[in-house]
């Protein structure tokens, strides 16, 4: 028996495929956000070490095959040394010559090395597969990149399939050229999106289902929300959705109750085993070495907490925010040529009224399920604000330092669905063209980004 995907899925299948595989190849290797430390990092898991070695405070990392290191280095020095990218033949040569570097060395990947396995599970699959045919880092990074996208378009496709509304605004956001240049890398911001896009699906089929939800539909829930509370401390907060699923699914309210509170206390229980011991590792100092210890922002912090209040009402009020928009649409880095951005960040504006009016369902607004999701899309703001704060701030700091727009889809994801949620329905011949022309503008960044890097590398 054939099952045929969605509209949605089918697209997402298409834009994951038609972009994201020439994504692999073209990009230089490990050159979006921080590259070099997610491939030492999805190396180290890919070689079964699950946790990484402490050195001290400020140095966390492990031990690698020095050909791996090498070649990376070597093409991090070219890349903002020498503002050179390089060709794929430059970097097959520079592969085959990093094989002659034999042994071990130690390497520092203190920002990447504290997450967990859960955020390298895909690229450490390709690299271990890759090494049962060759030595190559350079296919090391190939086949990790390619089992990272694989994973990505899976967990959103499935997310699709289970959403019972919502469907283009989450594919919208699953196709940013940001999303898709980050899921066809060996970076952990894939799985980041995709992993919290399928638990808020599941748990929106089982608030939307009348039907009791079956053994395999709370499975799917549930283990989505385990991987999402594993992939940072900030995503803790997106857990909240699963304490909406209705009692019907539990059979009693007494067994609704209980389930709920062994999940969350499961959920908290390997929360704290993974994070307990990077609960004083210094992020920023292992960056910037001068930095004020993390030790003292803590103290000042726990001090009196509402010193954080006016940092935050300035990340939302003094302009901080608005402008990561188009930074979290078609940021990717500086390996593309500054011009381009500008005209990327027009083309978000399209995207961003495609996103806003794409809901046409007619069922009744679920007013608690929206206000939930966009409490919990504020909550996890809240928190990554904080973490940033606290960690690469200083003492009397009143902006919240180090914001990133590629830290925020699940916060626009979720704020988005809320938006629907309570404002669907109505004018939908206009709300379907505004979705496809926020599709179109998301291929259209897509090309133009990897057309300029093409242009580069090949």
């Amino acid at each position: 028996m054939s099952v045929r995907l969605r509209l949605e899925s089918r697209l997402a299948l298409l834009v994951g495929a038609l972009f994201g595989i020439p994504a692999v190849f073209l990009v230089p290797p490990a050159a979006t956000f921080d590259g070099p430390s997610h491939y030492f990092r999805a190396l180290q898991v890919s070689e079964g070490r699950m946790r990484p070695e402490y050195y001290s405070e400020t140095a966390v990392g492990g031990t690698l095959p020095r050909s791996h290191v090498d070649f990376v280095n070597t093409l991090w020095r070219s890349y903002w040394d020498g503002h050179d990218f390089g060709t794929l033949q430059g970097w097959s040569a520079l592969a085959a010559r990093s094989l002659k570097d034999s042994g071990t060395t130690r390497v520092e990947f203190t920002n990447t090395a504290i997450y967990s396995p859960a955020n390298y599970a895909l690229q450490a699959a390709g690299m271990r597969i890759a090494a049962w045919v060759t030595p190559s880092p350079l296919s090391a990074h190939r086949a990790a990149c390619l089992c990272n996208l694989a994973g990505y378009i899976a967990f959103v496709v499935a997310a699709l399939e289970l959403l019972p509304h919502f469907h283009w605004g989450a594919l919208i956001v699953a196709t940013f050229p940001l999303s898709v240049i980050q899921a066809a890398s060996v970076s952990a911001d894939g799985i980041n999106f995709a992993a919290p896009l399928l638990l808020m699906a599941s748990a929106w089929r089982l608030r939307a289902q009348a039907a009791r939800a079956s053994a395999v539909d709370l499975a799917v829930v549930l283990s989505a929300g385990l991987v999402t509370v594993l992939l940072k401390p900030t995503a803790v907060a997106l857990l909240a959705c699963i304490a909406l699923i209705p009692e019907r699914h539990f059979g009693s309210r007494r067994a609704r109750f209980g389930c709920l509170c062994a999940y969350f206390l499961c959920a908290a229980g390997a929360w704290y085993a993974w994070n307990r011991a990077n609960m004083n590792v210094d992020v920023a100092r292992w960056f910037k070495p001068d930095h004020p210890p993390l030790a003292a922002q803590k103290a000042w912090f726990i001090g009196d907490p509402r010193r954080f209040i006016e940092p935050f009402r300035n990340l939302l009020l003094a302009n901080d925010l608005a402008p990561q928009w188009p930074h979290m649409f078609c940021d990717v880095g500086g390996w593309i040529p500054p011009g381009l951005y500008r005209p990327l960040s027009w083309l978000s504006f399209v995207v961003l009224a495609g996103l806003v009016t794409c809901g046409s369902w007619r069922e009744a607004a679920d007013w608690k399920w929206a206000a939930a999701l966009a409490l919990q899309s504020f909550a996890v703001l809240f928190l990554v604000a904080l973490a940033l704060w606290v960690s690469f701030g200083t003492v009397g700091a009143q902006h919240v330092p180090g914001l990133a727009g590629r830290y925020l889809p699940p916060v626009v994801l979720g704020l988005a669905a809320a938006w629907q949620e309570a404002l669907h329905g109505g004018f939908p011949r206009i709300r379907s063209g505004l979705s496809w022309a926020a599709l179109a503008a998301n291929c259209a960044g897509l090309t133009a980004i990897l057309a300029s890097i093409a242009s580069r590398t090949v």
